[in-house]
């Protein structure tokens, strides 16, 4: 038999009724500031709330302290946060840095079922507090010392929450798996649905994140590296990884460029760079000694920057350091020939284009009767592309028929105008009619047009499927024999 639907209105007023008479009201001021109060200590995190109708764009609000937050969401319906801090106030589970609580959200609970909720006892996992949200419950577990949500953490985080809401389901209640350890939830102090204000009730102490864990069978403890018997921990060793070419370039900029304030940390960074290149410390000697006369060191301040280094720190010493101690940033070559992004991405594309366009049209002057299809088959490109290059390569056949023709007329006009005793005879490279291929009927014309057996007018291009006639091969063919 399915559960009885009351009036919603009566059943909120039965919720409250009874959560009042069991439990202690809790202020949102007091809640707010037990479950985020580590947040607000910081002066560099943000409160993540956000409003739900708001229009686009405004949804997300972000607040230094909990009291201007409720005052913006005491009187809305839509109100939610997240209880927790983020990196640069972004609400996303990858961005999680802390969180003092744990939150267990349950739909859909109507006065009967809360009291079988609060009877059990929450079955073995009292809650902090516990919220009305309206159509169903908050079960809020804070702890003791927020939680630095490193992975690892994240990862038993998630097990405990889903740990918990599993009970929940065994139990009949609906409890949502979709709900994350970041997720929004109704703000204590706002409006729920109905209307009504959205309240917090304490029910129990805070506890210890090991025995929140421990409570639903997790143990709380960073996972160790695994170690292997036999195996003894040896510090990874770092070889010279630097060009011999970098160490003389620094020699002749250092002399050049170096200012006040930065004369002993260039030769401390020549030293580092002499190590990463695996050169010796007579060598490395040599230059410092001369470097230091050159910007007016003392020679003790020179062998001061030979001795404080160390050859196997500096050999992990990074760019930027190097760049700092110097004063001036490294002459870097890019790899794409000094050209912007955009203006590189264009000439690789144009590069592309004209690979493309030159396997098409070897594969025309091999097979002048393929098709596009076979274009496509044969150099393992998209059907699109080759018949992009397939009509350019039928347009440049147009225009030297096109040529021939100019040139044909021309040759007509001067015979005419000068008859000779061998009459009027045309030259060899004029076409009057050229055998219709594949059994259509066509006509050559200075119009470059032809005719199909219905008598429907077509352009250059015979047909859609891109194929070469021997028309137009036989045309260029003769154009070439003059």
């Amino acid at each position: 038999m399915g559960r009885t639907v009351c009036n919603p209105w009566q059943d909120a007023k039965w919720k409250t009724e009874y959560l009042q008479a069991m439990y202690a009201s809790i202020s949102p001021d007091a809640f707010y500031d037990d479950i985020l109060g580590h947040i607000e200590d910081k002066p560099d995190f943000c409160l993540c709330a956000v409003h739900s109708e708001a229009r686009k764009g405004s949804r997300m609000r972000r607040y230094d302290g909990a009291e201007e937050m409720l005052q913006d969401a005491s009187a809305r319906r839509d109100a939610y946060i997240y209880p927790a801090a983020y990196y640069h106030s972004y609400a996303l589970e990858d961005l999680l840095q802390s969180t003092a609580c744990l939150y267990i959200d349950l739909d859909h609970v109507d006065a009967k079922q809360l009291r079988e909720l609060c009877e059990e006892d929450f079955f073995g996992h009292c809650p902090t507090y516990l919220v009305n949200s309206g159509n169903g419950m908050h079960l809020v577990y804070v702890l003791t010392e927020p939680v630095q949500t490193y992975n690892w953490a994240k990862k038993l985080l998630k097990r405990i929450h889903r740990a918990l809401l599993t009970v929940f389901r065994q139990h009949h209640f609906d409890a949502d798996l979709k709900t994350g350890i970041s997720h929004a939830y109704r703000i204590v102090g706002s409006l729920t649905k109905l209307g009504q204000v959205c309240r917090a009730y304490w029910v129990g102490g805070c506890m210890t994140i090991e025995a929140l864990a421990r409570s639903v069978g997790v143990t709380w403890a960073r996972p160790q590296k695994p170690v292997y018997p036999g195996v003894k921990s040896v510090r990874a060793s770092y070889a010279p990884h630097a060009k011999r070419s970098f160490y003389a370039y620094l020699v002749e900029k250092i002399a050049e460029r170096t200012q006040e304030g930065h004369r002993y940390t260039s030769l401390f960074a020549l030293v580092c760079v002499g190590y990463k290149c695996g050169m010796t410390l007579e060598a490395i000697s040599e230059d410092v000694l001369h470097l230091a006369d050159v910007l007016a060191l003392s020679p003790r301040e020179a062998r001061h920057a030979l001795e404080a280094c160390d050859a196997e720190k500096a050999k992990t010493v990074c760019a930027a350091t190097l760049e700092n101690w110097l004063g001036w940033s490294f002459d870097r070559k890019t790899k794409r020939n000094g050209r912007t992004r955009e203006e590189h991405l264009a000439k690789v594309a144009e590069n592309r284009t004209e690979a493309n366009r030159k396997r098409v049209w070897a594969c025309l002057k091999e097979a002048p009767m393929a098709t596009i299809s076979e274009l496509a088959r044969k150099l393992s490109i998209t059907r699109k592309t080759a018949a992009k290059y397939f009509h350019e390569w039928i347009d440049k056949l147009m225009e030297r028929v096109q040529e021939q023709m100019a040139a044909v007329k021309e040759e007509l006009a001067e015979a005419v105008a000068t008859p000779s005793d061998e009459g009027l005879a045309a030259p060899e490279s004029f076409i009057a009619y050229i055998p219709a291929p594949r059994g259509e009927r066509c006509s050559v014309r200075f119009g470059l047009a032809w005719e199909n057996d219905a008598g429907a007018g077509r352009t250059g291009r015979k047909d859609g499927k891109g194929e070469v006639t021997e028309m137009m091969m036989e045309m260029v063919l003769c154009g070439n024999s003059s």
